[in-house]
């Protein structure tokens, strides 16, 4: 006998989202649904604006990863005449955005993700208290030292160079706007170092981050699990609890397929995170060209037809039959793809988390260890590019007014890739579209039948019981969802209204 099961909304994450499950007898989920009930409709309200505005407004798709959005937005316009910007500006953009992927690790990994973990459901098991300790988001004084000595001076990094946050202003075509002086320089520098020194005392526990990127397989984190400073760091702890109460087995079942649009441009011209595509443990090179989104089962109109973002549309169908979701299904050669900090480090080839997942496979375990470990990498990263901007060259060459082109620019959010696509006619966008990385992992059923990765990922499932949810919140939480808020669809009652067409 099937059970239906739904968590609505789902919250800990940023926006407003709904998962419905179907459970049989032995309590094992046979069929899933994730529904985004948002409507964002940017891209309708872009047309007909200059790109810059159109650019500086989609910042305000989120605000939680604002900068992602503005970095993209700039560098599609950019993209329109292959415009090259100054290396201050590469830098500047690659800082503000690292530091900002860093806030919104932490603040997910400990805030909205980690809170699961103290479920009372975990009482029996030997290292609740422990856990309990330091993840009580009520509770612990742990918790209060990340919001002081992590995300503050990380929000103080990107203001210095945004003027702000959310929302930071730094990023426009041609380069950045913003051009420090060296006081400000020497402050980023100090603030980045104690985040730095910090994470190394209080997150790895007196391990160094320089030892902590000798570790590069499972070997080596089994031979670093027997230092107990490591042992008993969050790292450490969540290695071993995360094993303990079975994380592994839960989200297995999403696609073997990773997408990355790159991050963080190297002095050799390198990246640190590259671009690519990864089916079934196959790298390709990345090419846009094969992007293309379907809206069978969203509350858009359907097309005949899978469109590429550049020519994309969105008519909103609110009473369209079949549909479930206010997000379309984004699809690379035509394939489901997962994305974010998991998706970044099998394409980038990261040696530990490759071998983590030749190990443990596609899991919430790996997920969230992912996260961590990208943490780590990026933090000696942004030190050293601070030191490499010369004040004494140009943060901004002056560009030109585009009157008519099409253009895209692809960046690294914290959740995964993000894309900004627009179209420029007689000075003013005619289309903007944007495919976030909750597009692609909460995306619904396509027209081939394809469900989306989160979907995917809670199919086959073991719950404690008919009911349980804590299991749900593992898998769904750990890909970071982050649902644009704009417009909700509720009614005057505060219910959400009816979306399904009467027959």
């Amino acid at each position: 006998m099937t059970h239906k099961l739904v968590i609505d909304p789902l919250n800990r994450i940023e926006g407003d989202m709904a998962i419905e499950v179907n459970i049989d007898g032995n309590n094992k989920v046979t069929n899933a649904k994730s529904l985004g009930f948002v409507y964002r409709g940017f891209e309708n309200i872009f047309i007909g604006l200059k790109p810059f505005d159109a650019m500086r407004l989609s910042q305000r798709s989120c605000g939680v990863c604002p900068v992602s959005h503005g970095t993209a937005g700039a560098e599609a316009i950019e993209q329109m005449i292959d415009f090259k910007i100054p290396r201050n500006a590469e830098l500047i953009r690659d800082i503000v955005l690292g530091a900002n992927i860093i806030v919104s690790h932490a603040t997910h990994f400990y805030f909205m993700w980690g809170p699961d973990l103290v479920d009372d459901s975990y009482r029996h098991h030997g290292l609740y208290n422990e856990v309990l300790n330091r993840f009580d988001p009520l509770k612990s004084d742990h918790l209060k030292s990340i919001l002081k000595n992590a995300r503050i001076p990380l929000h103080s990094v990107v203001a210095t160079f945004g003027g702000k946050f959310p929302h930071p202003m730094h990023a426009i075509p041609g380069g950045v706007c913003s051009i420090p002086k060296h006081i400000e320089l020497i402050k980023v520098d100090t603030m980045l170092k104690e985040v730095k020194a910090f994470v190394e005392k209080k997150i790895l526990n007196g391990i160094s981050i320089e030892e902590y990127m000798e570790i590069r397989s499972v070997d080596d984190v089994n031979k670093m699990m027997g230092n107990p400073s490591f042992a008993n760091s969050d790292v450490g702890l969540l290695i071993r609890y995360g094993q303990d109460i079975g994380l592994q087995k839960y989200g297995e079942k999403s696609p073997n397929n990773f997408l990355a649009y790159g991050f963080g441009r190297n002095k050799d011209g390198s990246k640190l995170f590259k671009s690519g595509y990864l089916q079934n443990g196959k790298y390709h090179a990345l090419d846009q060209n094969h992007i293309s989104e379907d809206t069978s089962h969203g509350y858009y109109e359907s097309e005949h037809q899978w469109r590429k973002p550049i020519n994309g549309v969105t008519r909103p169908h609110p009473k369209k039959r079949g549909a479930y979701s206010w997000i379309k299904a984004p699809r690379y050669f035509g394939n489901v793809c997962e994305l974010g900090p998991l998706a970044r480090q099998l394409v980038n080839g990261d040696p530990l988390i490759t071998d983590l997942v030749n190990a443990f496979g596609v899991n919430t375990f790996t997920r969230t260890i992912a996260r961590l470990h990208e943490t780590v990498l990026i933090i000696p990263k942004l030190v050293e590019w601070v030191a490499e901007i010369d004040l004494n060259k140009p943060s901004y060459y002056p560009f030109p007014e585009i009157k008519k082109g099409s253009g895209y620019g692809l960046v690294e959010a914290p959740r995964g890739a993000l894309g900004h696509w627009i179209n420029v006619d007689n000075s003013k966008c005619t289309s903007y579209q944007i495919i976030t990385p909750t597009t692609w992992n909460a995306s619904p059923l396509d027209s081939k039948g394809q469900k989306g990765a989160i979907e995917q990922a809670l199919i086959g499932v073991q719950l404690a019981n008919n009911e349980s949810m804590v299991e749900i919140g593992h898998i769904v939480r750990g890909f970071d969802p982050c649902i644009s808020c704009s417009i909700h669809a509720v009614g005057q009652n505060k219910k959400r209204i009816n979306l399904e067409p009467s027959v």
